[in-house]
Parts: C-alpha cells; sequence; structure tokens
C-alpha cells in the first residue's frame, strides 16, 4: 500500500490556514483531507471552550485532543490517505510529537504567516475569534524556525499560495524540514 502525503500548515489563529487548506483541496490532482485542530477541540463540550470549567481542566481536555489528533494523522497518512493538517503549533510539545509521529512520511511542512498588525484586523472583523489570540501565538508558532516553504498570507490571495504549495509538492520530491527537526530531537 503506497503511503499518504502530509501537507502541513502551520501558523497563528487567522493566518489563512483553513482557506488555503480548502483551496487544496480544490485544485490538487489527488484528493486530501482537511484536518484542523479547530475542528478537533470543538469536539469537546462546550463548557471546556467557553471559559465555564477551570483553566487547568481545560488545558488538560485539550493537550489529550491534540496528542489524539496527533497520532490519528500518522494513522491517516499511513493506511494511504494525503492529509492537510491545519494546525497552530503553539506548544513545542505538539510540534515534537507531530515531528516524531509523521517524519518518515512525505511532509512538505509549510509556514503560513503575515504581520501582526494584518492578523489582529482579521481577528476584529472575522468575530468568531476571541481577540487578542492570533496575538498571543504569534511569537509561539514560528519559534523552531525550520520549514520547508513560507508563505504570506498578507501579500498573496489564497489561491496563489495554495498554487505555490501546489507548485512546491510538484517540484520537490525530497521534503527536509521534519527530519531536520526530527534529527534535531535525537541529539
Amino acid at each position: 500500500m503506497q503511503l499518504g502525503t502530509v501537507i502541513f500548515l502551520n501558523g497563528t489563529s487567522s493566518s489563512g490556514k483553513t482557506s488555503i487548506s480548502l483551496e487544496l483541496q480544490r485544485i490538487l490532482d489527488e484528493p486530501y483531507l482537511h484536518i484542523s485542530a479547530d475542528k478537533f477541540f470543538h469536539m469537546l463540550p462546550v463548557e471546556y471552550l467557553n471559559g465555564s470549567k477551570p483553566a487547568d481542566k481545560t488545558k488538560d481536555a485539550m493537550l489529550k485532543v491534540a496528542k489524539g489528533m496527533h497520532h490519528a494523522l500518522s494513522a491517516l497518512v499511513a493506511t494511504g490517505n494525503n492529509i492537510i493538517v491545519d494546525h497552530v503549533l503553539q506548544e513545542r510539545q505538539w510540534l515534537d510529537e507531530c515531528v516524531m509521529l509523521l517524519a518518515d512520511y512525505k511532509v512538505l511542512f509549510v509556514s503560513v504567516n503575515c504581520s501582526l498588525e494584518e492578523l489582529q484586523r482579521r481577528e476584529r472583523e472575522r468575530g468568531d475569534r476571541n481577540i487578542g489570540l492570533a496575538n498571543y501565538q504569534y511569537n509561539l508558532v514560528h519559534t523552531h524556525g525550520t520549514y520547508d516553504l513560507e508563505i504570506n498570507t498578507e501579500l498573496n490571495k489564497t489561491h496563489e499560495c495554495a498554487q505555490q504549495i501546489k507548485q512546491y509538492l510538484h517540484d520537490n520530491s525530497h521534503l527536509n524540514a521534519f527530519k531536520v527537526l526530527k534529527q534535531r530531537l535525537s541529539d
């Protein structure tokens, strides 16, 4: 059985990951599943998402959900599914888990970014985000600094970003970011 391919998008809330994921599904030749961290977290009871539960219980529940999602990613790829991962790697533990579980597969690791000012504007305009979330995540999600491809959603339209990813995937048979990150974890 042929293993699947992973397009792993990492960026803050409101950076454009979901829009790019949906556009990739539309333009890629093969079917790709869109796996979103938000979708996994929204499986929790609403009390864990609206602040009704104590912060430590919410954090514990979210860490378990993230760990489960990371293992699900590996299972999907191992069974031949192509996936687009839409994630906010704000916890170092999350990056390490994903790297250890996925580094042996074909993974295109993509930085999705734009300026903090643009993220704040998008948060305000969307109305469905916690104001300040992107600001909190901004200096956390890209600290490891290693990607196969970096895209800027402020300078490029969604379709252009998706085309860049499709072209990079087509032109590069050897993707190295996750392998480099795995080696760092082993050192």
